[in-house]
């Protein structure tokens, strides 16, 4: 009989409960999903490797079944409150990338913050799961790449064999993106003076996923049905037996994209600080879709240059859906081979 999933809470440090679902036999292997995703993002990755490892697929905070970020994140207000938004050089707050620079939209300390609740969620599930592997999907990545350049104060990270990281959306600070940095702002703009509906259209035009090349006043009128059909009070569906199954609606993502754009956000700096990554040798892999997004590919190239001794891979004729499951778009089966590959040999079997 094929094996289900099964569900699980952990408590993180400041007592928020985490769900996470848990299949397969096997070394421990955590899939951490990226913005747009939740635990069953992966389901299908999932069963696909549970005959090789014990699978977990947590829901970061907002997500599934997972509770809220802590309300002391937003208690100084997330947002920087900018004095002349109709001169941004007059501002304080910029955030010089390449040769431009851009009005930093959320506030220094709430960023720092959110990314030690990432952190620290992270290790949670790894003492709680005792996992071996780790998989980082996008702004997943990101957090597993923010605590690897943080090994020193981390020891819980090098106790991981081996970690794939999935095109995180890094930008750096000296190299101008193919990325409008601007739209992070406009995302937060939208969402407070025209609503989620226009938010989530204007974050899905920033980083450049979906049918971006519809117009925009055809786009808003498509996600406004998406929101209607899709469950505008946020419910989640139910399975066949009415259990909640943890997804994510479309109202949900439209507030929750604010936590990984702040992610994002936090997270730029210097490429020449990834050369630490170099250390992890062949325990890291560095895993694209050859279709993927030009800003997704140019992150991974600065990776890539940065640390030239880890383990760099391409699958062709796939891109950023690589890893989700099929009703979105997603192939996993086609990485399903090249994961096994890297984490069995990081065995001494």
């Amino acid at each position: 009989m094929a094996q289900s999933l099964s569900s699980h809470y952990i408590v993180t440090k400041d007592g928020a409960r985490l769900s996470y679902y848990s299949i397969g036999n096997g070394p421990g292997l955590i899939i951490l999903h990226g913005s747009a995703g939740y635990a069953l993002s992966h389901q299908e990755l999932a069963l696909q490797l549970s005959p090789f490892y014990t699978v977990y697929l947590p829901s970061r905070r907002c997500r599934g079944l997972s509770d809220p970020y802590p309300e002391s994140l937003d208690k100084d207000g997330p947002l920087v409150q900018h004095k002349d938004s109709d001169d941004p050089d007059q501002n304080s707050h910029m955030i010089r990338v390449g040769e431009r620079s851009y009005r930093e939209t959320y506030q220094p300390i709430f960023k720092s913050s959110l990314l030690e609740v990432e952190i620290s969620d992270l290790e949670s599930l790894v003492a709680s799961t005792g996992a071996s592997y780790l998989i980082g999907v996008s702004t997943g990545a990101l957090i597993i790449l923010h605590s690897l350049l943080s090994a020193e104060s981390l020891p819980w990270i090098n106790q991981i064999q081996r970690i794939i990281l999935f095109e995180p959306p890094l930008i750096c600070s000296d190299v101008n993106p193919s990325l409008d940095v601007n739209g992070i702002g406009q995302y937060e703009r939208d969402l407070a003076a025209k609503g989620e509906v226009s938010a989530l259209v204007t974050a899905m035009y920033t980083v450049q996923l979906g049918p971006t090349w519809i117009p925009r006043r055809i786009m808003d009128v498509l996600a406004w049905i998406g929101f209607t059909l899709g469950g505008r009070s946020g419910k989640s569906p139910k399975g066949p037996n009415g259990e909640d199954l943890g997804k994510c609606t479309l109202k949900d993502m439209a507030h929750i994209i604010r936590y990984d754009f702040a992610v994002v956000e936090g997270m730029i700096q210097d490429s020449k600080n990834f050369q630490a990554l170099n250390s992890r040798g062949q325990n890291l892999m560095l895993l694209q879709g050859e279709n993927t997004i030009k800003y997704m590919k140019d992150a991974m190239s600065i990776l890539r240059k940065s640390a030239p001794n880890t383990t760099h891979l391409d699958i062709p004729g796939v891109g950023h859906e690589l890893l989700v499951n099929s009703d979105m778009r997603g192939q996993p089966v086609k990485s399903v081979p090249f994961i096994k590959e890297f984490f069995s040999s990081g065995t001494s079997n």
